[in-house]
This record gives C-alpha cells, sequence and structure tokens, in this order.
C-alpha cells in the first residue's frame, strides 16, 4: 500500500463523500480520537499518582514539549521558545495587536479581501489602540507593490495571509519578507491555509510571527492553535491575558504588588492558563504523521492533483480565479460559474462536498488524502453540469 492509500483510510469522509473542501476544515481523522484516548489514559495516570502541574498534570508536560517542538520544525525556525498555543489562528492575530507598544503615529497594513480571522483584530485595534489601519483594497489577488505603497517610516507591522481563504491565491512570502526586513517591519502571517500542505520557512522568509490552528492542513482538531514567534517582536509585547505560569508572577516590591514578566522573550509569556490539552495531543500525533510521509511528499501529490484540476476545468471552459503556477497557487482553486447556488446545489445532489466561498466563488480544496478518483469524479460532474446549462459557466 502506498502512503497516500494508507493515509487515505485515517479519514472517514472518504467513505461517505467526495470530499474536496479541506480548506474548511479536514474533515476528522480516526487517529485524533486515539489521541484523546491517549491524554485521558495520562489525564488518569497523573491523577492515581497525585502529581501537580495544573489541569492535565505533569505527565502531560512531556507530550507538550513535544508539540512546541514539531510546531518549530514545521515551520523551519531556529528561534527558542518561539511557540505559545491558542485557541485558534484569531486568538493569536488579536494577542499581537493588543499587547504590542504601537506609538502614536505607528500604523499597519492589510489589504481588504482578507479573512475575517486577519481584518477584524486589525480594526478592532483601530478602536481600542487608536492605531492607524492602512486597508489596501483588492479585487482577487493580493499584489505585493500595491501593500508596500501603503507602507512608510511609520508602518509597524503587515497582516497578510500565506494563502487566502476565499480564493487560494498565493502570497509570495519571500518577497514580502525581504521587504518588512529591511524596512523594521514585522511581517505577521496567517498559515492556515498552508501548514501541512507545504514547506514553511519563517526564519528564511523574515516571517515575524506565524499564526494557524489545526483543523486544516495539520489534520488535527478545531480547537488548538498555535502562534510562533520572532523573539525581536515578543521584547514589544505585554500579555494580553495574564495569568501565573512559566514567566509571568507577582512580585512585592518597595510597598507595592505588582506583574513582572522575567522572560520577555520566551512566547509561553502569550498563554493564558489551561490549555487545550485534548487538542495539543492530536495536533502533537498529526504532525509526526505529516512528517513521517514528508511534507514535500504531500506538496507534490496536492500540486500534481491541482494543477490536473485547474487544467481540466479550464479546458472545460470555466472561468477560474486562482492561478495555475505554483507560485501563486497551492491546493485551493477558485471557479466562477454563472450561479454559485445552483452549481453548489449540483455539486451536494453527485455527494460532492466543496464550498460557497466569500459569496464570490466556488472554493475546491484539496488535500493530501484526496486522490485522482475524488478529482476525476469532480470533473465529470462539472462537464456534466457545463452540458446542463449550455456552457453558461
Amino acid at each position: 500500500m502506498s502512503w497516500q492509500e494508507d493515509y487515505r483510510t485515517l479519514f472517514p469522509v472518504v467513505n461517505q463523500c467526495t470530499y474536496l473542501d479541506n480548506a474548511y476544515d479536514c474533515s476528522g481523522t480516526s487517529y485524533a480520537q486515539d489521541s484523546f484516548n491517549h491524554y485521558m489514559n495520562d489525564w488518569f495516570i497523573g491523577a492515581r499518582e497525585n502529581q501537580r502541574g495544573g489541569p492535565g498534570r505533569a505527565i502531560n508536560f512531556k507530550v507538550i514539549d513535544e508539540t512546541r517542538d514539531l510546531i518549530r520544525q514545521l515551520v523551519h525556525t531556529d528561534y527558542p521558545n518561539s511557540v505559545a498555543f491558542t485557541k485558534n489562528t484569531n486568538e493569536g492575530l488579536n494577542a499581537i495587536l493588543q499587547g504590542f507598544d504601537f506609538g502614536k503615529k505607528d500604523n499597519i497594513v492589510v489589504a481588504s479581501i482578507e479573512h475575517a480571522s486577519v481584518i477584524m483584530p486589525a480594526l478592532n485595534a483601530a478602536k481600542t489602540r487608536a492605531l492607524e489601519v492602512r486597508v489596501v483594497p483588492c479585487n482577487h489577488i493580493i499584489d505585493i507593490d500595491e501593500l508596500i505603497q501603503y507602507c512608510d517610516e511609520n508602518t509597524r507591522m503587515v497582516l497578510v495571509s500565506h494563502v487566502q481563504s476565499c480564493n487560494g491565491y498565493k502570497l509570495d512570502l519571500q518577497m514580502l519578507g525581504d521587504y518588512c526586513h529591511q524596512h523594521d517591519i514585522y511581517l505577521i502571517v496567517d498559515a492556515i491555509q498552508s501548514l501541512g500542505l507545504q514547506p514553511f520557512y519563517m526564519d528564511q522568509w523574515h516571517v515575524d510571527a506565524v499564526n494557524a490552528a489545526g483543523y486544516k492542513g495539520l489534520n488535527a482538531v478545531n480547537s488548538i492553535g498555535f502562534t510562533v514567534y520572532n523573539p525581536d517582536l515578543l521584547r514589544h509585547i505585554w500579555p494580553v491575558y495574564m495569568a501565573a505560569g512559566f514567566c509571568n508572577h507577582v512580585i512585592y516590591q518597595d510597598g507595592h504588588y505588582q506583574l513582572e514578566c522575567n522572560d520577555m522573550t520566551n512566547a509561553r509569556k502569550m498563554e493564558n492558563s489551561s490549555m487545550d490539552n485534548p487538542g495539543i495531543y492530536a495536533l502533537h500525533d498529526s504532525i509526526k504523521r505529516l512528517q513521517s510521509i514528508g511534507i514535500d511528499t504531500i506538496y507534490a501529490h496536492v500540486r500534481e492533483l491541482y494543477e490536473y484540476l485547474h487544467t481540466s476545468l479550464q479546458a472545460t471552459g470555466y472561468t477560474l480565479i486562482t492561478p495555475l503556477n505554483e507560485k501563486e497557487s497551492l491546493s485551493s482553486l477558485a471557479l466562477l460559474p454563472e450561479n454559485l447556488q445552483d452549481f453548489f446545489d449540483f455539486m451536494r445532489a453527485r455527494n460532492i462536498c466543496l464550498s460557497i466561498s466569500n459569496n464570490q466563488y466556488i472554493r475546491v480544496s484539496i488535500a493530501g488524502f484526496n486522490n485522482r478518483t475524488d478529482i476525476d469524479t469532480l470533473i465529470q460532474a462539472a462537464k456534466d453540469y457545463a452540458a446542463q446549462t449550455a456552457y453558461k459557466i
């Protein structure tokens, strides 16, 4: 059995429909259930042995620490103590914007097409921090040159998604990161649509914070997320949620009680007390499985299916928004049929799962567990729909 055939057996949904909606979520895995059982068994052991260490007990620490290292390996960073667990991508972005020591003249730059998890925290910072937020108008794609034009000497951050949720367009983080690095601008990235599906090089691309969650390409669960920080960025952030932990303390000094963070470059200062330990166990096991296959291997497989699908739909006459070339695309493909809901309903009648995205596109998203049969099923259905509607697509 090939790696792909073996991997596919871990996703129960593939036996129930043609699932091409990984950009929405991974559909759940059988091994995540095993991860939860592992966590519960460890919890039982910790209670029996009267272990301390807060909810979950000390026996969990080994898995949690291993998961931090796995995440660092996943994004290719050498920064120590750089991983903070969150509930989701949105929480990580909010923590950065609400805790950063912005000055009165500072601004941040974000694109209008960005997912709500990116643009909403940015706009909220305009209200809560009196921060200037520059929103770059976009249609289908984000032009890096336009992002740069909105930057000036007071720009402290640029916030982007590596891959756009709405239409699958991929940004050249190397190009943008080089610019930001040269101009002392922090590059903050939502990587939920790319991690697990292609290699990510945080240090090489000069990315200062990577935000993601576990339930898409990482194939874990939707209750666990994380942020990986550049330590220089961390120096400027005071924790939004203050809780007892690894480096935050209450001290008594000169007749006053006050808070102290004894390591401002440790990402654990950002964590809010009890964490989602079952979710961390699932993320741990999922990244280990991805590593055993190889992200490069998954990427090659996904790209082969993507290019086959793109070429076939284009030949049938569909208007495609997401480019074919791998510099600007990954695994999600947006198309524009004449009637979004009618096309979606037609596919659902064929037991094909995909998305209406942003009320603008039909979005098809491919995962490592998809195979050529899945793509052929969609292509044939798309041809049938085109024939039925007399090519009004």
